[in-house]
């Protein structure tokens, strides 16, 4: 889709905490967000497009924000609206391919659904992501124990450089 009819319809801003994107509210329709990609290459948005055309008709997708369309260069990305209050809902069991884990990475849609809503930070899979095996999401205590080891480890863990 070109750039410019996604732009002709970006809202008001909804978050511009994320590392490589900001979301903005979709002008005439309330259940839907612009993600717009930071700088190229647009990575998350075109991660997110990608497996959402690999898991778009499979159960798979009912844990996951639909995407509705992208720009042609990637870097907008409209996807479905989620409110980010979770409140004491359940956390749905997750494919192994999704490493980004953090409760803020989830979202409850207009129809009270649990759903991902940032994945576009996921692990390449091999095999058909739709048929991925499921984990359950990690209670806090395990995403908080988690991050204290990986901070522990520093910014190289394995030894690898920079290169």
């Amino acid at each position: 889709m070109p750039e410019a009819d996604i732009e002709a319809n970006i809202g008001s801003l909804l978050s511009d905490s994320g590392s490589s994107r900001r979301v903005y509210l979709f002008n005439g329709d309330d259940d839907l967000v612009i993600k717009e990609g930071r700088s190229l290459p647009f990575a998350a948005n075109k991660t997110e497009w990608q497996i959402w055309e690999e898991i778009v008709g499979t159960e798979m997708a009912d844990i996951f924000a639909e995407c509705h369309a992208i720009s042609t260069t990637g870097k907008y990305l409209v996807m479905e609206r989620l409110d980010p209050d979770l409140g004491n809902q359940e956390r749905p069991a997750t494919p192994v391919w999704l490493t980004d884990r953090k409760a803020s990475c989830l979202g409850v849609s207009s129809k009270g659904a649990v759903k991902v809503l940032d994945y576009g930070q996921s692990n390449d899979f091999e095999g058909l992501r739709s048929k991925a095996p499921l984990q359950p999401w990690p209670s806090s205590s395990e995403v908080n124990r988690m991050g204290d080891i990986m901070s522990k480890l520093g910014d190289d863990p394995f030894g690898l450089g920079s290169d």
